[in-house]
């Protein structure tokens, strides 16, 4: 009878675990996901609460990964294209502006593409692909992927048996705080989603109180402000507002709901009703509510190997670096 044996995917899948936990910081955790149904494990965020740096305390946000490795990882260059937004329409490229973007490439079968696709996109799935020769690590986000990337350029894609995924060398994880400004953004996006139904649904309160909604609601004052300081606090209670210093958006909306808070302490003349009610819907919720509109359109495309991902992902490129524009 033959001895136990491990085969040579069972190596390389234990160095790509290694890796991974190797690369993410000291104090996130590593989840077992069991058996491979497409996901391999989940990574909890946890940040040290003391100046030691003894005790980490979660974060309350996570991201799926599915973890890939290879020995004989193609790296090569791909051109992304000036383009429409893919939202709003089909794919309209301008040939004559494009960026050359250094990728690792990797194929990834069709059931593992629409297993992901089938989770929807509040809960970002990560596919890490880890180099077993070099322990270099790259990430990508497959939902933004599916949507930004794979559609766009293929609507035949799921007819496919698998797909070449293109993951700019750029996302190379590593435990440095500029390089986890993606990792972080992507735990916190189930947070942002619900702060971004809570926000559409408080607006379309206030619509209801200046009579602009198809069910109108109108108030008296004291009862109008008492929901507007109620709907300040709860915003301010989501905890969607801190590790965000890299969104400029979420700081600013931030920073007026706190405003807005001072002010009603201050309190609100009766005379001022209706100004103040057109300042919160027209300004304060508008700004609140816009910011799903620039989640959808920009970050989404966040880190993908696009165009406009490499002119607001990164930092400003310097001499030297290989990837160039084109114009």
């Amino acid at each position: 009878m033959p001895k136990k044996q491990r085969s040579l995917n069972q190596v390389k899948e234990d160095i790509s675990v290694r890796v991974l936990r190797e690369k993410l910081p000291q104090e996130w955790v590593v989840h077992s996901y069991g058996a491979d149904y497409g996901i391999d494990c989940v990574v909890e965020l946890f940040d040290f609460i003391d100046d030691e740096r003894k005790v980490a305390e979660t974060l309350g946000e996570n991201f799926f990964v599915q973890l890939k490795s290879s020995d004989c990882i193609e790296y090569s260059s791909r051109k992304a294209y000036a383009r429409g937004n893919v939202a709003k329409g089909g794919l309209a490229e301008n040939k004559d502006d494009y960026v050359e973007i250094e990728v690792a490439k990797f194929q990834l079968d069709m059931s593992d593409i629409l297993t992901i696709q089938s989770m929807g996109i509040a809960i970002p799935v990560l596919l890490v692909l880890v180099d077993t020769n070099s322990e270099r690590a790259f990430f990508i986000c497959i939902n933004d992927y599916i949507d930004k990337v794979l559609i766009p350029e293929d609507p035949n894609y799921a007819s496919k048996g698998s797909k070449t995924i293109y993951i700019p060398t750029a996302n190379e994880i590593l435990d440095e705080e500029d390089a986890l400004v993606a990792l972080r953004a992507y735990g916190k996006r189930s947070k942002m989603y619900g702060a971004f139904s809570l926000f559409n649904y408080q607006l379309k309160e206030i619509w209801r109180i200046q009579g602009k909604a198809a069910a109108p609601h109108i108030v008296p004052l004291e009862q109008a402000v008492d929901m507007i300081k109620a709907f300040v606090n709860i915003a301010l209670r989501q905890d969607v507002w801190s590790g965000h210093e890299f969104w400029k958006p979420m700081e600013w909306s931030h920073d007026e709901l706190r405003n807005l808070r001072e002010k009603l302490d201050r309190g609100v003349k009766p005379e001022d009703h209706h100004q103040f009610l057109t300042y919160c819907s027209d300004y304060i919720w508008h700004r609140l509510t816009n910011l799903s509109n620039m989640y959808e359109e920009l970050v989404r495309e966040w880190f993908m190997p696009t165009y406009l991902a490499m002119l607001a992902s990164y930092p400003p490129r310097v001499d030297g670096d290989s990837t160039e524009q084109k114009t």
